[in-house]
């Protein structure tokens, strides 16, 4: 017995017996040697049926050629999977696997009968074909896979002729899927070579076939998971979907591209105009994602109908090219702050948030927010300051006064402070030092108001020990009027604490700004326009660039009676504009919505007609960001419906005197009509057929439009008559915003005498059904051109 032999009768042994420890290992051993088996040797051996033996010697004998006989079936099998036997990777040899089975099969059955020790020796023996017989199996698994990935590429290619894209992609996942399960059963498949070679039998006919549809399976499953996702209100998904889709088109060729674009299309169409999105940068910009195109052709919108809460204004809106992604310019984003969406008056539910700004945890000022106090009065800060490994700082601290632009030093005269960790400290030039306490800096403030001036004054808090610094938050300290303003005066900077009574204001009479507290009361009057308002409404108008008379009795005491006046006249306000929709048709519903900007504070007042005459059909108050909205409007149908739209201050009665106050805004609510209407020819003849093209050119009879797009129902028909007075009905299907496709063709009732003229130049358009523009205005035929055939 050779080494082998011995080896491998060790190993089974140990199996046999669950020896106590395993035995892992690879023994290859290669012996030279031709082998040369005819196939029939190994069918001969299944066949064999071992006859009892006479003695025991004779049994050993009949064991060892079954045993040897499928070993001889085990090697042919191994050729006929080889790539350097018989092997072809199309073939299945299922003859030479059933012999090896049977053989093995007999030689099992043999060994019952043998001794222990000639089992193991010829179990041993058969370990090699039994391996040939699991490789053999995995082999023609993977080669029958094959034969069905030929059919369902046929089955690809064919469904491709038919144009069915519901055909096409369900034999494109057919075969696909086969392909993967392939990949798997190769993974089992002995030798790279053979798993190469069977891979290769159907994998170039098979990628040619799904590479050249894989766009178009992609786009055409995208636009279907985005319609049900848009069905069940998942409109972020459904809009990603048809992003991803509209790439693809925007990228590539496609076979069926304007079927793939009607289809992507038509679930935009279908899904509503909502905000699924709403970043900032942080600072100036806003950017807002929409989940369909907001207004197509439009590349800048009003401002006014994009509102923030918190204070934030909207002072631009711009459209991306995708049309679905609007960016807004904004004034200032405050940090830690959150800004709620709204979008033409209703709250879109979508938010942002401004981080916090960052802090230096090794200086930190406790107090935060900037703050008006009297002139005279004082504002004490604490400050806390640490070590860089967060243990209390016990060195020198240094403190400056600045004016608001942080680059003046204030006069230690006007503004000094007062003590510093409860002590008076003596300042060199405006530099005050002390020593931490416990990592604590506290001082106070105060004004000394030597000059009968407001000062508005920012701390500067340093570490001396490696000049890290902060400035703290502003105190401004006002000076009390002490009398009244006779003549109008420009309003430089404005603020307003109503709760407690305030007014702080920079007045600049002749270019030099006197910023001033006033205080009011409930018995103080306040006119806009020399009409008696309300506190409310007087300051909701009250604004920078203004103009103010003030009659202030000083000093303050409730039972004096001071009178604010807003002279509004005496200063240009913000022209109102119209800025949507204007001039444009609509439909839909009876309704339409107006906005535009205007002077802020200013009452908008919509009438009906050429003269404003009567009451006012809607009206609202123009946002302090000059913006404004009228929800709604009804009007007439089939008529041109005018407008007349009025700006007036608080208080008034009659509108501004000027022409940029009164626009007029005109909406038809009436039909559509084609000034042109052509043949495309796509069926190589010159007649009117099915799979040919009508194109059409809109406009309306008095106002031109541009932004007409077809909207075409399930079984649309267009029917004309030609010059011998017959009539025939062509069914069509929406091609692309200007185009339909002939579909069917409706026998006429009468003897067909329309086939002899139907090529001619033109033919009489007689009705159409089923097809309106984007607004749902009907076709109107009477005021139509008729059909040109072949221009």
């Amino acid at each position: 017995m050779d080494i082998e032999e011995n080896t491998t009768i060790g190993l089974f042994i140990a199996n046999k017996k669950n020896a106590l420890h395993s035995t892992k290992g690879e023994y290859k051993f290669m012996k030279k040697k031709a082998i040369k088996i005819a196939a029939s040797t190994a069918v001969a051996a299944s066949a064999f049926v071992a006859a009892a033996p006479v003695n025991k010697a004779d049994a050993a004998v009949n064991v060892d050629q079954i045993v040897q006989d499928a070993q001889n079936a085990g090697t042919v099998l191994k050729w006929a999977i080889s790539v350097e036997g018989s092997a072809d990777y199309v073939t299945r040899p299922y003859d030479a696997y059933n012999a090896a089975k049977k053989a093995i099969d007999a030689a099992e059955k043999a060994l019952k009968g043998a001794s222990f020790s000639d089992q193991l020796k010829y179990e041993a023996r058969l370990t090699d074909p039994k391996i040939q017989v699991k490789r053999a199996q995995a082999y023609i698994d993977a080669i029958t896979s094959s034969e069905k990935i030929k059919d369902l590429t046929a089955g690809l290619v064919a469904a491709e002729k038919t144009g069915d894209l519901d055909k096409v992609e369900a034999a494109y996942h057919k075969a696909t899927a086969e392909y993967r399960k392939q990949a798997s059963l190769l993974d089992k498949v002995y030798g790279q070579s053979t798993r190469d070679g069977i891979r290769n039998a159907v994998k170039p006919a098979l990628e040619k076939a799904v590479d050249g549809l894989k766009n178009e399976v992609t786009v055409h499953m995208l636009a279907r998971e985005a319609s049900e996702l848009a069905k069940a209100d998942k409109l972020e998904d459904a809009a990603k979907k048809l992003t991803d889709a509209q790439a693809i088109l925007d990228a590539n060729v496609l076979k069926w591209e304007k079927d793939l674009q009607k289809s992507v299309d038509d679930v935009a169409d279908a899904m509503p105009l909502k905000v699924l999105a709403v970043s900032s940068d942080n600072k100036n910009t806003v950017t807002v994602k929409f989940s369909k195109k907001i207004q197509p052709g439009y590349a800048v919108l009003p401002a006014g109908q994009f509102t923030f809460t918190n204070g934030l204004i909207v002072q631009s809106a711009t459209v991306a090219a995708d049309g679905k992604t609007v960016t807004l310019v904004t004034t200032d984003q405050k940090a830690n702050t959150e800004y709620v969406l709204s979008y033409q008056g209703t709250a879109t539910g979508k938010a942002f948030k401004t981080p916090a700004n960052a802090v230096d945890s090794t200086l930190t000022v406790v107090e935060t927010e900037d703050v008006n106090l009297d002139a005279t009065g004082e504002r004490s800060y604490t400050v806390n300051v640490t070590k860089a490994d967060g243990t209390a700082y016990t060195g020198k601290v240094a403190i400056q006064l600045f004016e608001s632009d942080k680059k003046t030093a204030v006069p230690v005269a006007n503004v000094a402070v007062k003590t510093i960790n409860g002590s008076v400290v003596t300042p060199v030039g405006n530099v005050y030092e002390v020593t931490a306490v416990n990592g604590k800096v506290t001082f106070v403030v105060k004004d000394n108001n030597t000059d009968n001036v407001t000062t508005t004054v920012v701390p500067k808090v340093t570490r001396l020990e490696d000049d890290v610094y902060k400035f703290a938050p502003s105190t401004k300290f006002w000076v009390n009027a002490t009398g009244g303003v006779a003549t109008a005066t420009t309003v430089d900077s404005v603020v307003v604490d109503t709760t407690n009574g305030f007014l702080y204001v920079g007045l600049n009479p002749s270019g030099t700004v006197n910023e001033v507290k006033y205080t009011f009361d409930s018995n103080d009057k306040f006119y806009f326009k020399n009409v008696e308002v309300s506190q409310a409404d007087f300051f909701k108008a009250l604004s920078v660039q203004d103009k103010v008379r003030i009659n202030y009795v000083a000093p303050y005491a409730k039972s004096n009676v001071s009178e604010f006046i807003l002279d509004v006249d005496v200063t240009a306000d913000a022209p109102l504009k119209v800025t949507n929709p204007n001039g444009v048709l609509t439909a839909d519903t009876n309704a339409t919505r107006l906005e535009g900007t205007g002077q802020p504070g200013h009452i908008i007042e919509v009438y009906k007609g050429s003269v404003a005459t009567g009451n006012a059909v809607d009206s609202t108050v123009v946002n302090s960001n000059g913006s404004w909205v009228i929800n709604s409007l009804n009007l007439v149908a089939g008529q041109q419906n005018d407008f007349v739209v009025t700006s007036r201050p608080v208080g008034s009665s009659v509108p501004a005197a000027t022409v940029n106050n009164i626009h007029i805004y005109q909406a038809y609510y009436a039909t559509i009509a084609s000034t042109g209407l052509t043949m495309t020819e796509k069926t190589g003849n010159t007649l009117l057929d099915i799979g040919d093209e009508i194109n059409f050119t809109f406009s309306h009879a008095t106002l031109a439009t541009t932004n007409n797009a077809l909207k075409v129902a399930d079984g649309a028909t267009i029917k004309l008559k030609d010059g011998l007075g017959y009539t025939r009905t062509y069914k069509v299907a929406k091609v692309d915003h200007d185009t339909v496709k002939i579909t069917d063709i409706i026998q006429p009732t009468v003897a067909d005498g329309y086939n002899n003229a139907y090529g001619a130049t033109t033919l009489t358009l007689m009705e159409v059904t089923g097809i309106t523009n984007q607004d749902n205005l009907v076709f109107n035929v009477s005021e139509s051109k008729d059909l040109i055939v072949n221009p």
